[in-house]
């Protein structure tokens, strides 16, 4: 008789935060509560506290997770180069994850929504990280401006999709996602 090994389980910390961000992709950002992640994540509240004694640390949890994500898989596109990387690859690379992410994982954002329902206070962080990734890729040879405006257009497709106000089909926003890689390519000096 076959007997099939079961799956690892995720970290306990790691499903929590998936249940946090199904819990906000389902039912809104004001539903996250940590009786509904505990629910949601099948743990008791206890369980769900060991991790995150507070909603504020599962937000911060979410948000962290959110950019550590997107770091860890442009570097890891990166290093498959095999040569040294200059800060337009590094605009490459983040323009394609954050594109080619978003549809995989639809509560990608959720961190982000329900961090700023929350309480607005909580996008310093977000605004830390985006600054310094501005000041970043303002020193490639498109500058400051060309490298914002291909960061906007990015993060303004993701936020009309999150927000379900996207009225662009499967093929134009296919068209949208090359348009905006050549962008990012020509920003690069590419």
């Amino acid at each position: 008789m076959y007997f099939r090994q079961p799956m690892p389980l995720r970290p306990a910390r790691e499903r929590l935060l998936d249940a946090a961000e199904r819990v906000v992709a389902e039912s809104g950002a004001t539903h996250l509560t940590l009786d509904n992640v505990a629910k949601s994540a099948g743990v008791s509240k206890g369980g769900l506290l060991y991790h995150f004694p507070t909603k504020e640390a599962l937000l911060e949890g979410m948000l962290t997770r959110h950019f550590h994500d997107v770091d860890a898989e442009v570097n890891k596109r990166l290093a498959r180069r095999g040569r040294k990387t200059s800060r337009g690859d590094m605009l490459r690379e983040r323009v394609g994850v954050l594109l080619e992410m978003h549809p995989e994982r639809p509560a990608f954002g959720a961190a982000m929504v329900a961090a700023a329902a929350d309480n607005p206070g909580h996008m310093a962080m977000c605004r830390t990280q985006y600054r310094a990734l501005l000041d970043e890729f303002a020193r490639l040879p498109g500058g400051f401006e060309r490298a914002a405006l291909v960061l906007l257009a990015v993060q303004g497709l993701l936020l009309g999709e999150l927000l379900h106000l996207s009225p662009y089909t499967h093929e134009e926003r296919a068209r949208l996602v090359k348009a905006l890689q050549r962008a990012a390519d020509q920003c690069g000096g590419s």
